[in-house]
């Protein structure tokens, strides 16, 4: 879209366009801010580090003793022959669609979204995520991608849970907990973070070890990691560092003041959030 408005003032004609373009947008999305950068700029390449935020729902760290409570029947027989089996995830699969009646669903469903996560499972996934901090080769949390391959190093700078929050039920159903979890690196391989979480996840509900993830980030080894659902994973914010220190240095040349042109969204203590912020509420 292209959108003019003379206007003399450079930050009307900005808030002019934004809420142009927002008149055509959905209800749920909406342009809170513009910035003004040079001919170069691209936001994925000039960034030098993001984070990204992860929503673990509780049940996922339930143990398997968690869950087969939860999917609990009346035949004693079949659970005694099926307690201390494994079974792959499409066996699990194909037992819930084929094998569990709707009434056990419902009532499992209810369970597992009561679960609380105890501050030793929290504990667990903590020092799990802290495992993939540094830098690792993460040949085994991506594909097509060799152990040797240079690609298969990245540099992992934060990775920890946020304290859980509540999310309201909907349809007589019950409050949901969720663990917020942010890693901050410099890049990402395909489907990183996810295997990420779902190896921390594990060792967490004491199904994996650290030492099995240990392995995992090491050139040695060649290892099957499960990937975590796509829902709950997205970009929480990218970092301009760099590209700001290069608009600090060169903004007396051009006779600019630098704090106007830095890329950095984040408020402030004792400053107000812009006004493209205050017209809509976000969950």
């Amino acid at each position: 879209m292209i959108y003019h408005h003379k206007i003399d003032d450079f930050q009307q004609q900005l808030d002019a366009m934004r809420e142009k373009v927002n008149e055509c947008l959905p209800e749920d999305v909406r342009i809170l801010d513009f910035e003004r950068v040079t001919r170069t700029f691209c936001a994925r390449t000039s960034r030098d580090k993001v984070r990204y935020q992860y929503m673990v729902p509780s049940f996922m760290l339930c143990s398997r003793e968690d869950v087969r409570n939860a999917f609990a029947v009346n035949d004693d027989n079949d659970n005694e022959a099926t307690a201390d089996r494994k079974f792959t995830p499409m066996e699990a699969s194909k037992i819930v669609q084929d094998d569990v009646s709707d009434e056990v669903l419902s009532a499992a469903r209810t369970k597992l979204l009561q679960y609380r996560v105890p501050e030793e499972t929290l504990q667990r996934l903590s020092d799990g995520l802290k495992l993939f901090e540094g830098t690792h080769s993460f040949h085994n949390y991506t594909r097509r991608v060799g152990a040797n391959d240079a690609t298969a190093t990245r540099y992992i700078i934060k990775f920890a849970p946020l304290e859980p929050v509540l999310v309201p039920g909907c349809d007589d159903q019950p409050d949901t907990q969720w663990i917020p979890v942010q890693v901050t690196g410099q890049s990402f391989l395909l489907n990183q973070i996810r295997k990420m979480i779902s190896a921390a996840v594990d060792l967490a509900r004491g199904v994996a070890s650290t030492e099995q993830i240990t392995q995992t980030l090491s050139k040695e080894y060649r290892m099957k990691v499960n990937v975590a659902p796509a829902q709950g994973l997205f970009l929480d914010r990218s970092f301009f560092d760099l590209y700001n220190k290069h608009k600090v240095k060169n903004a007396p040349k051009h006779g600019n003041q630098p704090e106007l042109d830095i890329l950095n969204w984040v408020e402030e203590d004792g400053k107000e959030i812009p006004a493209a912020g205050k017209s809509c509420d976000f969950v």
